[in-house]
């Protein structure tokens, strides 16, 4: 099994090649991770910073995924919620791709928020992930 990631002629290509415009997958086993903040395993927030934050939370994701049985690699669609886009984009996502890799990186959604369920949260990411069993 695998992921078939097209970035289809007639439409704008990616910015900046951070995410894949169609991810096409076949599977028997779907994930969803809810909301995943830069809290620690005791509840705390790491960071002040995006890079900071996206680190946890990019733990977090990978720990929640191991414990379904995938990996960064499932991933077919991520969602992230960012306080200020352009902040995330240029401090956080160099973070994101090296994550999933530049070969495995998912359809992505961006969605400035105004706020989020922590004053102290300056992002929240989604993902889905795909595999076989």
């Amino acid at each position: 099994m695998g992921h078939d990631r097209i970035d289809p002629e007639g439409i704008a290509d990616p910015v900046d090649d951070l995410y894949s415009q169609v991810v096409v997958s076949s599977g028997e086993k779907t994930i969803h991770v809810a909301g995943t903040t830069a809290r620690d395993s005791d509840g705390l927030v790491v960071g002040e910073t995006y890079a900071e934050q996206i680190e946890q939370t990019l733990t977090n994701v990978e720990a929640s995924l191991a414990a379904a049985g995938a990996d960064p690699a499932d991933v077919v669609r991520q969602t992230i919620y960012a306080l200020d886009c352009d902040a995330f984009v240029e401090e956080a996502y160099p973070h994101v791709v090296d994550f999933y890799g530049d070969d495995a990186l998912p359809a992505s959604a961006l969605i400035g928020a105004d706020s989020l369920a922590d004053p102290d949260y300056l992002l929240e990411l989604e993902v889905t992930a795909v595999l076989e069993e």
